[in-house]
């Protein structure tokens, strides 16, 4: 499974990079069947975030390392060195960008935007 995370270099520039997740068969429910599972990531708390069109005009580094997760709605998110990545229902990025120029996050189309964000332990 792939994961876009964003990060910011030495410099304090945001980039983003693609990691492969590995997934292993593992009997997590029983009864029922093994399913294939990432291994955890321990996580500190979740907030939904719902957000508005035209959301947001400044670039701003995430509070916390954190999954974010489009559960609905559309936004593009824009690394400081001017890459641009489509986040629509079912993507998710790791924010990996604290204390640095951060992200900009603008939502798009004519309804809110709706994002799971899991705090992530270091």
């Amino acid at each position: 499974m792939e994961l876009t995370e964003i990060y910011a270099d030495a410099d304090g520039e945001t980039h983003f990079r693609t990691s492969e997740i590995d997934l292993e068969l593992r009997d997590f429910a029983p009864p029922s069947r093994p399913i294939q599972l990432s291994p955890e990531m321990p996580g500190t708390s979740s907030v939904f975030l719902v957000a508005s069109p035209g959301w947001d005009k400044d670039f701003h580094p995430t509070p916390r390392k954190q999954l974010a997760v489009m559960l609905k709605g559309e936004a593009t998110v824009r690394a400081s060195d001017g890459d641009i990545i489509d986040f629509t229902a079912g993507d998710v990025i790791l924010l990996n960008d604290r204390d640095c120029k951060g992200h900009l996050t603008q939502i798009r189309g004519d309804h809110d935007a709706t994002i799971l964000l899991v705090g992530l332990d270091e």
